[in-house]
């Protein structure tokens, strides 16, 4: 993979950060996996890790992580065994083992909507896209970076103020004071029954009008962390052009603010063609980039997921020359590196290596409707609310109001058969050693998010599965 050279650092910082002894000599068993190339950054920084491990890896085991294409042929060769282990981001739809397997969540991240754009202005701008322009673009109905639609997205704004929001029997309500902004937080009977105990937190979005660098900043504060009572105070310094979004543990009440805010910059656009570059083979990338096509924007892009983007493809994909093909996500990225007027869907990690003024990722606007950046935080945001079910699928929920939520991104699952066997033993080590101990360390610095709370958990079940029957 590229990105090995890129991060090095971060797999020495990671190594640093989590007790690891060496040894010279490694006599374990040999699994090797396949599959996905979405996680195949972060598998390649933790494999690396375990492999030198003897702390979590008492083995002495070696995990390989052998020429990823896409999570169709991980799935591939998972069924037919020629592989122990698979990475994939999307579910068998056919061609499932007929022996017994599990799914184990290892990680999720964010998709960047990549972009290579010559001559925005203000230079080094993200451009920022409402689901129903991505949708457009890709449907081949937005032809020109100029469209009246990418322009209508790049416009600044004017939010009104919304002192106060309320939700499940919890009434938020903002005002000024001075330097500060003051929170009042009432309960009702029925939401003191249903949230008491819980943590509230507030999560200030700024935006600069003035700057082009990101279309809004979304951190949180350092506002206190309340449990809900019958009545509850919070308070953090005021600053223009911002608002506030009210969490109740993982339940988005919405936002308020206090004034009029600013929402991002007006760009200059180009008139430059639009390239789409998709990916050649079966990806779960692909899979999941539909899904949010098809949940969040479901009149333009009527068909439902798959890991083939033509199958997916709501018409017919053009002839024209304007959509291209390329193999795994290092092959996309690279396409849209080498083409100005190109756009892809891809993993994060894979925009961050070859990022310049030009290439960027674009600023997606959610459901509160806040233009925000693919990240860590915004996936996690996101998943926040999501459904994990019992086979450890998770289902993600395109209507989450949290104002950090990004709102594209991916799961990737690790496949391991339920049979007891020296194989299937190691590769349950190797899961559990990534979502409990690397992920937590190294995924941020390589542009994933680790998985956490109920996710986590049964992930951590489903990995104790594996070889265990």
């Amino acid at each position: 993979m590229k990105l090995r050279r890129k991060f090095g650092f971060a797999l020495a910082v990671a190594a640093i950060a989590s007790p690891i002894a060496v040894t010279g000599v490694r006599a374990g068993t040999s699994i090797e996996g396949t599959g996905a190339t979405f996680p195949a950054n972060l598998i390649d920084i933790c494999a690396a890790q375990y492999n030198r491990n003897t702390l979590n890896n008492t083995a002495s085991d070696t995990v390989a992580y052998v020429s990823p294409t896409g999570s169709g042929a991980g799935k591939t060769a998972f069924t037919n065994q020629t592989k122990a282990w698979a990475a994939t981001d999307s579910i068998y739809t056919s061609g499932a083992p007929t022996f017994g397997y599990v799914y184990v969540p290892i990680i999720s991240g964010a998709i960047s909507v990549m972009y290579r754009l010559d001559g925005v202005s203000p230079a080094g701008a993200n451009v920022r896209l409402s689901p129903t322009t991505v949708g457009k673009i890709f449907a081949g109905e937005i032809k020109t970076w100029d469209d009246a639609a990418i322009k209508a997205d790049n416009t600044a704004t004017t939010t009104p103020a919304v002192s106060k929001v309320a939700k499940g029997g919890v009434t938020v309500k903002a005002t000024k004071s001075g330097t500060k902004v003051k929170f009042a937080i009432t309960a009702t009977p029925a939401g003191l029954k249903k949230f008491k105990g819980k943590n509230v937190t507030i999560i200030k979005t700024v935006t600069t009008p003035a700057s082009g660098a990101t279309a809004a900043k979304v951190v949180t504060t350092t506002a206190k962390v309340l449990p809900v009572a019958k009545t509850a105070a919070a308070s953090v310094a005021y600053s223009a052009n911002t608002t506030y979004a009210i969490k109740i543990s993982t339940t988005s009440l919405g936002s308020v603010g206090v004034d009029a805010a600013v929402s991002g910059v007006t760009l200059t656009l180009p008139s430059t063609p639009i390239k789409v570059a998709y990916r050649s083979g079966t990806s779960g990338t692909t899979n999941n980039f539909t899904n949010f096509l098809n949940k969040a924007v479901g009149s333009i892009w009527t068909k439902t997921a798959n890991d083939s983007f033509s199958t997916a493809f709501p018409t017919t994909l053009p002839s024209d020359g304007t959509f291209q093909s390329a193999s795994g996500s290092d092959g996309v990225a690279n396409y849209v590196r080498d083409n100005n007027g190109s756009i892809t869907y891809t993993e994060l990690s894979y925009v961050e290596e070859r990022k310049t003024a030009s290439i960027q990722s674009a600023a997606i606007k959610n459901n509160a409707g806040v233009y925000v950046l693919p990240s860590a935080a915004g996936t996690g945001a996101f998943y926040a609310e999501a459904v994990v079910a019992a086979d450890g699928v998770v289902t993600p929920d395109y209507t989450v109001a949290a104002a950090d939520a990004y709102l594209i991104n991916a799961v990737s699952y690790g496949l391991g058969a339920t049979a007891s066997s020296t194989a299937n033993t190691a590769i349950r080590s190797w899961f559990t050693y990534f979502v409990d101990k690397c992920a937590p360390v190294s995924a941020a610095g390589a542009f994933y998010a680790p998985l956490a709370g109920a996710i986590k958990a049964k992930a951590l079940a489903q990995a104790a599965k594996v070889g265990a029957s």
